[in-house]
């Protein structure tokens, strides 16, 4: 658990309710003695989504999504583990204990990286052939303060000695250093426009840099995955964007110039991808955020590529009660060099008019295809068909089937072809089974299970998550289920134990005690198998002692028993 004590985990979820942190961010019903809500992780129309108070979890039986509150503020927040566990300490009145050394090596990495935007921002600050290219390229005193906009010497160990109380390994941990083939290490940006890339709470994490002599190459140069770094995760300015805009809508653009091209001249609500292409979890974590999102590219062919991508990469999430549109500029133009050129109200514009989601897919679908023919139309129906199955059920994919039947001149319905696990009835499961789900509901009951059994020495399927389960409800009698799965949340088996936790058992209390009684005998009988067969190896081996012979009687009489 990154260092954190299991035991102050436990404590921390039992102090917490999870309706009070998650029913701030989405709106809760009850529902018996759960609550509902329509799941903020999918689309749907219908609640699936559950939150036990109870069990203090919550669970979608639409998308599956499931965890504590701590998991809950994962997903949702976008945050990491410390970090959740973190913010609600903060908020039960709570001090997270030493976390050792991971927690002091993530310390250290925010620290370094931290240091070295004061570096870089400090040389912007004294570098006038730097200050004046930016002022050429229109951007303001005041917006690179906002950005904290710096500059990267060209040398090759200028930060290495800057920071020299840090540990060199730390500083390539950290994404800062780069090493040669010849095993030496130095300075990974030179010579470049630093842009450092904040986290949701402003903190910064890795850097971009910008070339600024034209034969230097790449002309991006991004900080590598790190542990507070991923790609795909992060966003350029969306920290700056929550801060200075209340607009309901987020303008995705491609470079870090164009959000700040786009700040300077009053477009505040705008990020960028960070040289990757738009990830689904980019478009889900702004969909939460805001109403609409306005992909804006360049015109040229690898503009509308990006643009397509985006556009399928979305499907899946897209929502009923959001947008997505897309903003094609003119051909040589990227948002940058187009409000220089035209202005701020022009691109206001091209705002105005972007091409809704709808329409950039039923045109390129149509493309190339004569729709006069009856060949065209059952080509355009057939390409269609991948791409409406993708959409969640909906309006939306409601109407869009209805305008392809339209266009296609022939009624047609495309039924979701996503097939979804039947979960089987708990008189099917096994005895390991039954024994996990019924401690993971009520995990006071494992006092109906002999301490005497060691369900490892059983070596069925599942022996080793059940003895470890045991052991967790025996330490500590008041565990609740958030917090027993906590324990599993690195391990593999938390999205089935988390699965398996949210399936009704149709159980009563006293039908579940009668349920462990069953297993409790069919474990005895294992067990007691178990040591038969080993002592009749031993029989035939090696022979039996008297205290054997004797013991091995008794066990085949309480067999037949």
């Amino acid at each position: 658990m990154a260092g954190i004590p299991s035991e102050f985990i436990e404590q921390l979820l039992d102090r917490i309710d999870i309706v009070d942190v998650i029913s701030p961010r989405i709106t809760l019903k009850k529902a018996g003695k759960d609550y509902q809500a329509l799941c903020p992780f999918h689309t749907e129309n219908t609640p699936s989504f559950t939150v036990s108070q109870g069990k203090q979890f919550y669970h979608c039986f639409g998308c599956g999504k499931s965890g504590s509150a701590i998991g809950f503020l994962m997903e949702f927040e976008g945050m990491e583990f410390v970090d959740s566990v973190e913010t609600l300490a903060q908020s039960a009145g709570m001090e997270v204990p030493n976390q050792g050394n991971h927690s002091n090596n993530t310390k250290n990495l925010y620290q370094i990286i931290e240091n070295a935007n004061r570096y870089f921002v400090n040389h912007f600050g004294i570098n006038e052939d730097v200050q004046n290219y930016i002022k050429n390229r229109g951007i303001s005193s005041e917006t690179c303060l906002t950005f904290q906009v710096g500059y990267a010497p060209d040398s090759w160990d200028g930060l290495i000695k800057k920071l020299k109380h840090s540990n060199q390994v730390e500083l390539q941990k950290a994404g800062l250093l780069a090493q040669n083939d010849a095993g030496r290490v130095y300075d990974k940006f030179r010579g470049r426009i630093m842009f450092p890339i904040q986290d949701r709470r402003g903190r910064v994490i890795a850097f971009g840099g910008r070339a600024l002599q034209k034969d230097q190459k790449p002309k991006y140069l991004n900080s590598p995955e790190t542990p507070l770094f991923h790609k795909g995760k992060e966003l350029y300015g969306l920290n700056i964007a929550r801060k200075h805009s209340n607009s309901k809508s987020i303008i995705v653009v491609e470079g870090y110039m164009d959000v700040i091209a786009l700040h300077e001249v009053g477009f505040k609500n705008a990020v960028a991808t960070l040289g990757t292409a738009t990830s689904q979890y980019h478009i889900v974590t702004l969909l939460r955020s805001y109403e609409e999102i306005v992909f804006c590219f360049d015109g040229d062919q690898a503009g509308i590529d990006a643009a397509w991508k985006a556009l399928v990469i979305s499907l899946p999430v897209y929502r009923d009660d959001k947008s997505i549109r897309f903003l094609f500029l003119p051909e040589q133009h990227d948002p940058d060099t187009y409000v220089k050129k035209y202005g701020a109200q022009a691109f206001q514009n091209q705002l105005d008019n972007a091409a809704m989601l709808s329409s950039v897919l039923l045109n390129k679908l149509q493309n190339g295809l004569d729709i006069n023919t009856i060949d065209g139309r059952a080509k355009f129906i057939n390409k269609s068909k991948s791409y409406l199955t993708e959409l969640p059920k909906g309006q939306f994919r409601k109407l869009l089937t209805e305008e392809i039947s339209q266009i296609a001149k022939s009624s047609i319905n495309f039924s979701n072809t996503k097939k979804h696990n039947k979960i089987q009835s708990i008189d099917q499961w096994t005895p390991v089974r039954k024994a996990i789900a019924i401690l993971l509901n009520q995990p006071n009951l494992v006092i109906n299970l002999p301490p005497e059994i060691n369900f490892n020495q059983i070596q069925q399927n599942g022996t080793d998550i059940l003895q470890k389960i045991v052991e967790l409800c025996r330490k500590n009698p008041n565990i609740n289920t958030a917090s027993l799965l906590e324990n599993f949340r690195n391990e593999e088996t938390y999205a089935h134990l988390s699965a398996l936790t949210s399936t009704p058992l149709n159980l009563n209390n006293e039908q579940m005690l009668l349920e462990l009684k069953d297993i409790k005998k069919h474990f005895e009988k294992s067990l007691r198998r178990i040591k038969i067969d080993r002592l009749r190896q031993k029989q035939a081996n090696d022979g039996l002692t008297n205290e054997e012979k004797q013991k091995l009687v008794e066990l085949l009489t309480n067999q037949i028993l």
